[in-house]
């Protein structure tokens, strides 16, 4: 209760109205400790966070994932800071506190710097809750139980809004059906795509020791059958997929990538603008929907093939021989999921009780992702 004693000591002096460079470097750390846990493309972790002494930073982390995933205006790397911020904000709701978020610049631009993050003391300090729930969330790709998703919990999800981003939640089986068949579409795409085959290969951690490193897709957090491992790594390689897929090797993963969101018991789709502010909402929406659900219970797989597809459409980076097959995917998720003019899908989430406990994947070290300005510089 160290820390707590230290907020409320400092409120009492300054009449309710606390420094922020008072601030203990104990709270810091636990918001840093959230922003950690936050999902991320292929578990790249983008973001670095910064304290000034009056705000936070949250920034692309150029030096060290520059090259190696998505760069920063792209709606994958959006999203990711998103989650970002959402937890940030939880946590610090958690503490006591309010976190006004500004969007950089403006949440149109092409800088660096995703936003900046006010903290304010609420009318007073507390305890966190012990539901923290971005503590809850996690990735599961396994298979789920037939039982269905509570409908209360489905409206719960459902009635949440983050700015222009929207939620829908689907239980229906004809209209899972169609999302698979999307996703089906988007993948045998994505598979026939260099660029973003390259970067899968990129993020996959076959071993233990890569692994460790905290970075990157660990395998074993796939719903691979055996010997799937090796079948992924010889395809990781892009000349050998290339070869792969004049037989249709691409068609063969696309509908085994398929099925699986085929037999959920639900989907949940987060749509928002095409635009930076919109794929920083859908990313905040993105993550309070997930932790809601892993709090009750209710495992989640994201799928970001389609939204990734439907971007590059947008960004005329589709391979001229896909773009036919992509405005074909465009035009019925429009229809399937009810996107209106200027409205994109942000991230579809495979929903349901699951059948085996998921390992979650490494985080990389905290001092990696979060700098105190305030503090001096260690000597090496």
């Amino acid at each position: 209760m160290e820390l707590f004693e230290k907020i409320e000591q400092l409120t009492l002096e300054n009449s309710g109205s606390l420094q922020l460079r008072s601030l203990p470097e104990e709270l810091l750390l636990s918001l840093a400790r959230s922003c950690r846990q936050a999902p991320s493309a292929d578990n790249s972790q983008p973001c670095h966070l910064e304290w000034d002494g009056e705000m936070l930073n949250l920034k692309y982390d150029r030096e060290r994932v520059a090259g190696f995933t998505f760069p920063p205006e792209n709606q994958a790397t959006l999203i990711s800071a998103g989650c970002s911020i959402e937890n940030i904000s939880q946590t610090a709701e958690s503490f006591g506190w309010r976190a006004k978020t500004q969007y950089l610049p403006n949440g149109e631009g092409d800088s660096d710097s995703f936003a900046r993050i006010e903290l304010n003391l609420a009318e007073s300090a507390r305890a966190p809750e012990d539901d923290q729930r971005v503590y809850y969330r996690h990735t599961n790709r396994f298979s789920y139980k037939k039982e269905a998703v509570p409908s209360a919990v489905l409206g719960e999800v459902s009635s949440k809004i983050q700015g222009s981003a929207r939620v829908l939640a689907v239980s229906e089986p004809d209209v899972i059906a169609e999302i698979a068949t999307l996703v089906q579409v988007a993948t045998q795409v994505r598979f026939q795509t260099r660029e973003v085959h390259e970067w899968l290969g990129k993020s996959l951690r076959f071993s233990s020791d890569s692994a460790l490193n905290g970075d990157g897709l660990d395998v074993k957090t796939l719903d691979l059958p055996l010997g799937g491992a090796l079948f992924l790594r010889f395809i990781s390689s892009w000349p050998r997929m290339n070869l792969l897929n004049k037989v249709g090797v691409y068609r063969l993963l696309a509908a085994i990538d398929a099925k699986a969101m085929a037999n959920a018991p639900a989907v949940i789709a987060i749509s928002a603008p095409m635009t930076a502010t919109g794929s920083l909402e859908g990313g905040q929406l993105l993550n309070r929907v997930w932790t809601t659900l892993n709090f009750h219970g209710v495992a989640c797989h994201p799928y970001y093939v389609v939204s990734d597809q439907l971007s590059r459409l947008a960004d005329d980076t589709i391979p001229v021989n896909l773009v036919n097959q992509a405005c074909t995917l465009r035009d019925d998720s429009v229809r399937v999921l009810g996107l209106g003019k200027g409205e994109t899908l942000m991230m579809l989430l495979r929903v349901g009780f699951p059948t085996k406990e998921a390992l979650c994947s490494q985080r990389l070290a905290q001092e990696k992702l979060y700098t105190n300005l305030t503090l001096p510089a260690l000597k090496v």
